[in-house]
């Protein structure tokens, strides 16, 4: 009897044994499924879904391509206006050249238009007619002011062969030799440029005079032997 209590016992030491042992298995077992749904939870959070991700690479892409063409055509439309600028610009300076003596002639011709009165009343009184001619003449020079075209006389001056033209000399007891002491024609400056000397005759002392003659018989002689040498 104590025998067979004793294999009692010892069955039921070993079935409860074997009843803990299973249940610590399960339990393990649930334990690992649960870290592993965890895991797969974590990794399902994390990891980036590849259709949105996709989604929004398209999205970009078709903003970058939306600008890139909107900058393209702003540098086309900004190349248009530089070109149409550049043809116009150079239109205008083209008739700007072509036409820049426009205002100059339209005040020329308000000159024109007094003489032309004057004309038509040349039979009136030589004074009325003279007063007439010299408000032309003064209306002329004005003209002329205004764009900056001057006269300058040469009278009184020292010849300068920059500005004067001597078309004669004359030996002058009262005045300084070298100076001008007749003008046929002033000089002309257009601004600060010369436009044409001035014709004037120049006076000489006693000694330059018989320089001259000298130099003159002597390019006389020159020729005429020359010309008997071609004999």
């Amino acid at each position: 009897m104590g025998f067979k209590n004793r294999k009692k016992d010892d069955h039921s030491d070993n079935s409860s044994s074997t009843e803990s042992a299973g249940a610590s298995s399960s339990r393990d077992a649930d334990f690992s499924a649960l870290e592993e749904g965890a895991e797969m939870n974590a990794a399902a959070a994390g990891a980036p879904d590849n259709s949105s991700c996709a989604e929004a690479s398209s999205e970009e892409v078709r903003k970058l391509r939306a600008e890139v063409e909107e900058s393209k055509d702003k540098y086309l439309r900004a190349l248009a206006d530089m070109e149409n600028y550049k043809k116009r610009a150079l239109k205008e300076r083209s008739e700007l050249l072509k036409y820049q003596g426009e205002r100059m002639v339209l005040d020329l011709l308000e000159v024109l238009d007094n003489m032309e009165l004057a004309l038509s009343h040349s039979n009136a009184d030589p004074a009325k007619l003279k007063a007439g001619l010299e408000l032309i003449h003064k209306g002329f020079v004005d003209v002329l002011g205004r764009w900056e075209i001057r006269a300058v006389s040469a009278l009184g001056k020292e010849f300068d062969p920059v500005q004067h033209q001597a078309l004669s000399k004359i030996t002058v007891d009262d005045a300084k030799p070298g100076t001008v002491i007749n003008e046929f024609k002033k000089a002309y400056f257009y601004k600060d440029k010369l436009l044409r000397p001035a014709d004037v005759v120049v006076a000489v002392g006693k000694d330059g005079a018989q320089q001259d003659s000298e130099a003159d018989a002597a390019g006389t002689d020159s020729e005429g032997e020359g010309g008997e040498r071609a004999k």
